[in-house]
């Protein structure tokens, strides 16, 4: 054997050698070490930080979005045409369902809200057809689905007081509530009183009413629940009640009906232009003649109403009274209205109407010097002054119905006469002493 060859045998065992140390050392015998030359070791995944930051979604297609207002004369078709929006995106949408028929009535005022890509296709529309409502669209692949959100306002309970210098208009501008609602309590009370012909300086009304509000945000009137109204040292009361079948109507404290057979007025007029008289100077003939109604001053075209439920047993016209009504109201009662600008659709001889149902409009027409409603007022065939005569009631609340109302009423009744005591005992009490001699 040469000196080289012995060399590599030397190596050779030397390395066997060592690699059985270290087998022994590892606990692995030499029948497993096939086995363990074949593991393969995965290091574990690291532990996520707590601080370790989550992707954020990718953000949404970029959107133009702009607001457009309903225009006097506008449609949708003009606004798409106005901002160069598709006109495919507007028959889309106008045949969303019904939502979008609705879309064909819009009304100078409404705000619209415009959603569009960077290829200016429509992908949202939104707007409000009143102060409660918003109905959105939002495109889904090539169609538009519509909803619709109501939102229901809070009925907050309110007081207010106001003394008459004037009018009932002015009196109720200045506490703070406006023409409408001056209307609204004209209404309640009208059968008992006229605002126009019994106002008299110093009257004073007390009224408990519901405000709506939005998030806190006043959005409207809502309903007068009671009411005192003084006229000329007289008090009269109001109290609404809704009953079993759910029908709203306003009584006395007593539960009598304030709702009368007739109105006191079947107009909205601006002034009495001439009162009821046996022996007035005409205005044309210049020679004292009866008068033998109530002349309602009013602007041409004033929707005249019929004063109470009846049957039309004259609609005609002549060179004195020009366009006339007479309807008959059961067998005592019976109502004139002349000098009509023209007759409402639907009212012909032997038309049966409604208390309140429009019959007519303001004019001139006949014997008249100006746009007026010429009024009479017949009980038993005999004229009688509208403004005076004693109205007969309507029903008063049923017997079935007597322990809900009282119930019911009580507690608004109740309200109303401490906010009343409150404002009596405010005003009254003297200013508290500054404590100096």
């Amino acid at each position: 054997m040469s000196r080289r060859s012995y060399t590599r045998l030397i190596w050779v065992a030397g390395s066997v050698f060592l690699t059985g140390l270290v087998w022994i050392a590892s606990g692995v015998t030499p029948q497993h070490a096939n086995a363990a030359s074949e593991l393969i070791v995965t290091p574990a995944p690291p532990k996520p930080s707590q601080h370790a930051v989550v992707p954020s979604p990718p953000p949404p297609p970029n959107l133009e979005t702009f607001t457009a207002e309903v225009r006097p004369g506008d449609n949708l078709s003009t606004i798409f045409h106005r901002h160069g929006l598709a006109a495919r995106d507007l028959h889309l949408l106008v045949e969303s369902g019904q939502l979008g028929k609705r879309l064909a009535k819009l009304y100078p005022g409404y705000e619209i809200e415009f959603g569009r890509d960077a290829e200016r296709n429509l992908v949202h529309l939104e707007y409000r057809p009143g102060p409660w409502e918003t109905v959105k669209f939002q495109r889904v692949g090539d169609e538009f689905e519509g909803s619709s959100k109501v939102n229901e306002p809070d009925a907050v309970r309110n007081y207010a007081h106001a003394t008459i210098d004037h009018s009932l208009f002015r009196a109720c501008q200045r506490a703070g509530l406006g023409d409408a609602f001056a209307q609204r309590l004209e209404g309640v009370f009208k059968w008992d009183i006229d605002m126009f012909l019994d106002i008299r300086k110093g009257d004073e009304f007390h009224v408990l009413y519901e405000e709506q509000q939005l998030d806190g945000e006043f959005m409207g009137f809502g309903a007068i629940l009671a009411a005192e109204f003084v006229n000329q040292d007289r008090s009269y009361k109001a109290v609404r009640y809704i009953d079993s079948a759910g029908n709203a109507s306003y009584y006395s404290p007593t539960g009598e009906n304030l709702r009368k057979v007739f109105l006191r007025a079947p107009l909205e007029f601006s002034r009495i232009s001439s009162t009821f008289s046996r022996n007035r100077l005409h205005p044309l003939w210049k020679r004292m003649m009866p008068h033998l109604g109530i002349d309602y001053a009013a602007p041409s075209g004033t929707p005249v109403k019929a004063a109470g439920a009846g049957v039309v047993t004259a609609r005609s016209k002549s060179s004195s009274k020009g366009n006339y009504i007479v309807i008959k109201h059961g067998e005592r009662y019976q109502t004139k209205y002349l000098h009509l600008s023209r007759f409402a659709p639907g009212i012909a001889l032997g038309t049966r109407v409604d208390q309140g149902r429009v019959i007519g409009y303001v004019g001139a027409t006949g014997w008249a010097t100006g746009p007026h409603l010429h009024y009479e007022f017949l009980v038993d065939g005999v004229h009688t002054n509208p403004s005076r005569v004693a109205l007969p009631p309507a029903e008063p609340i049923d017997a079935a119905e007597r322990e809900r109302f009282d119930a019911s009423t009580s507690a608004l009744l109740g309200s109303l006469a401490s906010h009343k005591k409150d404002r009596q005992l405010a005003y009254l009490s003297p200013l508290l002493p500054s404590g100096e001699d």
